[in-house]
């Protein structure tokens, strides 16, 4: 049994024996989806549009995930309101700044809120434009392949000591102390609006119960993208595959898993 295997299987059963609740400012769009693979995952979602119940909210949660997919004024103060109060408890806040690059006012916000998180999650393009106010993007979709972000990544961590994933055909986790990759996943991926965003979710319900976050975001990628190729044995189409995703999300096939790991290159000597 490698290593790897034991850690995903030991810090996901840790997750579901506390059920940690995960905060979620999020965009409009994926609500319903990201709810429903947390609640599968055995977290506890709550999602808020109200900046009086924040104080309240960020007591009780365990971690928070901001995504700025679907942002305007308030919003933004809310955002940011909420990651302070975060910061101060000492609690992980996990980054989505979605569609850095495509426009200022993103690109703004995503790089005001990159101090008050431990996390920052996004595609190349954005994690680019989270380095440099200068680069342009589509937004959503990354222009360019995950290791053209390299650079972005680690110039980020030297100046804020974060832990930077940057998603992609190649998931690479960087942080201060430790890098991983992950080659796991598949195209069918892509084909489904929000798959990001839920990722970054899981990422908050992983950091949640492991406070090494750069190993909790590399393991809950792993758990990600093996219930996505666990789901596409059934289906090759993008309606099928959200369903039986979010069951694969509840019910993973264990044995599954510890095959496909103990077949890839992608051991690592990991410790939470």
């Amino acid at each position: 049994m490698s290593n790897l295997y034991q850690q995903l299987y030991d810090v996901h059963q840790k997750l579901q024996d506390s059920k940690p609740l995960v905060l979620n400012l999020t965009n409009y769009v994926t609500q319903d989806f990201m709810a429903n693979v947390l609640l599968a995952l055995g977290c506890a979602p709550i999602m808020s549009e109200d900046n009086e119940e924040l104080a309240e909210l960020t007591t009780i949660a365990h971690s928070l995930n901001l995504n700025i997919g679907t942002l305007d004024t308030k919003f933004a103060h809310r955002a940011i309101s909420a990651g302070k109060l975060m910061q101060q408890q000492n609690k992980c806040v996990v980054l989505d700044p979605v569609g850095a690059g495509a426009s200022k006012s993103r690109t703004d916000l995503a790089q005001e809120l990159l101090p008050l998180a431990n996390i920052v999650r996004g595609n190349a393009s954005e994690i680019m434009a989270l380095n440099s106010s200068s680069f342009s993007s589509y937004g959503v979709e990354s222009s360019v392949e995950s290791l053209s972000a390299m650079f972005s990544a680690q110039n980020i961590i030297k100046q804020t000591q974060k832990t930077v994933v940057v998603s992609g055909k190649i998931d690479l986790i960087y942080a201060p102390h430790a890098n991983y990759q992950n080659k796991f996943g598949i195209e069918l991926m892509t084909k489904v609006t929000g798959m990001g965003c839920c990722l970054s979710a899981v990422i908050a319900g992983f950091a949640a119960v492991c406070q090494d976050y750069a190993l909790a975001s590399y393991l809950a990628i792993i758990y990600y993208t093996l219930c996505a190729e666990q789901a596409a044995l059934d289906t090759s189409a993008p309606a099928s595959f959200k369903v039986k995703f979010i069951d694969c999300i509840y019910q993973p096939d264990w044995a599954w898993f510890e095959s496909r790991i103990s077949h890839s290159s992608q051991v690592e000597d990991t410790k939470c």
